[in-house]
């Protein structure tokens, strides 16, 4: 006979559960039903894998000296193959990805006159992929 208590889990669809066995990672759930041994573990968070977009409003200086404030939208979603990466190598990835995108728009526009700046909107949108989508995979997110 086991003295095993069980309690039953469901992870919702575009959902990845994460469980720990008394604070260790043990594994990743898939959507559906699970069982876990409570309460030697349990599912410590549920990741979303649909696409979130972050607004990041950050003011800079153009090469003539105007101050402009420049909006960007990142979309990114968490990678399936990298849920592990997600959750346990960066504590707040929004904040992690909103710094990135300051840099690269500090780095960018700068460089840019007013008139420049506002008609390159694509030269701009570009360096910021072109910079996050390696750095940012790294961390098990994707950016679209």
């Amino acid at each position: 006979m086991s003295s095993d208590c069980c309690c039953f889990v469901c992870v919702r669809t575009q959902e990845v559960g994460v469980v720990e066995d008394l604070g260790q990672f043990k594994k990743l759930l898939d959507p559906g039903l699970h069982c876990v041994n409570w309460p030697l573990q349990s599912v410590v968070a549920r990741l979303s894998l649909r696409i979130q977009q972050l607004d990041v409003l950050c003011e800079t200086k153009t090469k003539d000296n105007v101050f402009v404030q420049v909006a960007v939208a990142v979309q990114f979603r968490v990678l399936v193959d990298s849920a592990y990466d997600a959750y346990y190598r960066l504590t707040d990835p929004r904040n992690q990805i909103q710094s990135y995108v300051f840099d690269v728009v500090r780095s960018t526009v700068p460089k840019m006159e007013l008139d420049e700046a506002f008609a390159s909107k694509a030269e701009v949108a570009a360096a910021v992929f072109d910079q996050l989508k390696d750095v940012i995979k790294d961390y098990g997110l994707e950016i679209k």
